[in-house]
């Protein structure tokens, strides 16, 4: 659980970002190139606004259009790649892990840890601050047929398989990555059997980033370390900023924050942000089920909006129930349900008299017992708020 001096440092953090945005006009595309060669040399603050992490109360009225542009100013430079910069085009390409994406986990056994962030080329393509505008299918190349099952009419965006990759991401049009709730399509964030991102949507085409990407992770000051993936494949171009954990062997096993995916060639994008780690395995699940009444706590800040701050607390047992709790300057309200396998399901009745009759949460236990997270995504209609639509990586909150 985060103190309140924490609470109440990261709430002045995002009054302060709007109140540097809106006094100094930097450029949103300089920041995130800049921190994406040199971490340490540029204001966190700023890379963080730039990011987009702080949702849309953190962004002066007025911003939308110079977000977008400056996001797609970013994956141009980000991506715009020659063959001598790309770590993936030469012969050797096949053995190094930065060519299978930040899932290292599902690259070959001689892969070694992740080496130097690979330098983002300066040279800049066309920007097209239209693609947040433009927008339409999102055709890609093949892909693995989907890992998961159809999608159950009873559990929103589909059961998750124990032991597999689950997440969940919000998807918009365009590279802004963030759109009122009523523009926002929520879906699954998935890895497939090739190493390569998919989002999937119901009655939608699925949005499959390029792969292979080249991968880069930078220290923080917490428990996470970021990550920036980037992607290349003729006009396709793949960008993911993510704030990350990994094992020992430096797989990673929990990612989340955001993602750009688009055809510089047709102006076709979409983009959002995604919680995604690997459900836990039957072994674990029966192994914290087998505790009678033994609970969890998990407690983490949303995607979308940082100002959401979201608290779950597991009961395992025979029959595993949850309840959570989401705080917002502008609102707040409880929710709660039953576990099936993996997956965190809401019930109609456990939400707080605020929250509209079509509103669900939905989630899945991550990790191993000793090392737990919740991959969660919420889409509830709240009295004087209207609809919110959010994703979030909640980690275990252990008592010292």
């Amino acid at each position: 659980m985060k103190s309140c001096i924490e609470v109440a440092l990261l709430a002045a953090l995002m009054i302060g970002n709007q109140a540097v945005a809106e006094q100094d006009n930097f450029n949103c595309g300089d920041v995130l190139e800049r921190w994406a060669v040199e971490p340490e040399a540029v204001d966190p603050d700023r890379v963080e606004y730039c990011k987009g992490v702080k949702g849309v109360a953190a962004w002066p009225v007025g911003a939308d259009s110079d977000r977008a542009a400056a996001a797609a100013a970013a994956l141009a430079a980000a991506t715009a790649s020659t063959a001598s910069a790309d770590p993936c085009s030469g012969p050797n390409a096949g053995a190094s892990a930065h060519c299978w994406g930040p899932w290292s986990a599902l690259a070959p056994a001689a892969a070694g840890g992740p080496g130097a962030p690979q330098p983002v080329p300066t040279d800049l393509v066309e920007q097209r601050p239209e693609l947040a505008s433009n927008y339409g299918p999102n055709p890609q190349l093949p892909i693995d047929p989907p890992i998961e099952p159809p999608l159950p009419p009873d559990v929103p965006l589909g059961a998750c398989e124990v032991g597999l990759s689950c997440g969940f991401a919000t998807i918009v049009d365009g590279t802004g990555t963030v759109a009122p709730a009523d523009d926002t399509t929520l879906g699954r964030f998935d890895v497939s059997a090739a190493g390569g991102y998919v989002i999937r949507s119901e009655g939608n085409p699925d949005i499959a980033l390029v792969t292979p990407m080249a991968a880069s992770f930078s220290p923080r000051n917490d428990e996470y370390e970021n990550l920036q993936a980037i992607g290349v494949d003729g006009d396709f171009r793949s960008l993911v900023l993510a704030r990350v954990i990994r094992n020992n062997g430096g797989e990673v096993t929990e990612a989340a924050d955001v993602w750009i995916n688009g055809n510089s060639a047709t102006a076709e994008a979409n983009s959002g942000y995604f919680a995604w780690g690997t459900a836990m395995s039957q072994a674990g699940l029966d192994e914290l089920n087998a505790g009678n009444g033994v609970a969890g706590t998990f407690s983490g800040f949303m995607s979308v909006d940082s100002g959401t701050l979201g608290t779950i607390t597991v009961d395992f047992g025979s029959q595993p129930s949850w309840v959570g709790t989401w705080a917002n300057p502008a609102f707040s309200f409880d929710a709660g349900g039953v576990v099936v396998g993996p997956d965190l399901v809401s019930e109609a009745g456990s939400f707080s008299g605020n929250v509209g009759a079509d509103s669900y949460v939905r989630g899945s236990l991550l990790g191993q017992p000793d090392n737990k997270s919740i991959a969660h995504v919420i889409d509830v209609d709240v009295a004087g708020v209207g609809r919110v639509r959010d994703v979030g990586l909640l980690r275990e909150q252990l008592t010292p």
